[in-house]
């Protein structure tokens, strides 16, 4: 199966990934658009017919997540998504059962049985899990936010961030 590996040497840190993949999971597929019909704002008081996130999110609009996320050390920067894993400890440490593995061998998540109990967070040795704090499962319990992690965007032949990056710092590719 295909997956996205990250080149160290490459990455300058130019967090165009994280965009691209705000822009494909968005409603709107347009970086511009996204900003405007999904509740976000470059500056409030420049565009105050702009919604704030929180009327967004109470419109059904929230905000849209990037699944992949640029970790910088000094001059070291890396994007790191979901690995996919053949032995994917997240999913062992999924007690309800949201985490699986379809045919292509992808993991992702069935949104509707996610509780938030963050055990496969923990579980992840890649540390690409986040949390959606937009969808919550679980009322009454207020940190409550399910899972979050790279699903290789299936809609397309190969991953928005892939296709983005201007270094090449990253690759879509079969490796063992």
């Amino acid at each position: 199966m295909k997956k996205v590996y990250p080149i160290e040497e490459r990455c300058i840190g130019c967090h165009l990934c994280e965009v691209a993949c705000i822009v494909e999971h968005s409603k709107v597929k347009n970086p511009v658009s996204a900003y405007f019909t999904e509740g976000l704002t470059f500056n409030h008081e420049v565009s105050s017919y702009t919604p704030e996130p929180n009327q967004a999110l109470s419109d059904n609009r929230p905000k849209p997540l990037n699944r992949c996320i640029v970790e910088e050390n000094g001059a070291l920067c890396l994007s790191t998504n979901c690995r996919h894993c053949e032995e994917a400890s997240c999913i062992l440490a999924c007690k309800n059962g949201s985490l699986y593995k379809d045919e292509e061998g992808r993991v992702l998540l069935n949104e509707k049985k996610c509780v938030g109990c963050w055990m496969c967070l923990m579980a992840c040795e890649y540390g690409s899990i986040n949390r959606n704090v937009y969808i919550k499962n679980v009322s009454l319990i207020e940190n409550n936010a399910i899972q979050h992690h790279c699903d290789l965007c299936p809609e397309r032949e190969e991953p928005a961030c892939v296709m983005v990056c201007p270094t090449k710092a990253l690759a879509f590719d079969n490796r063992k």
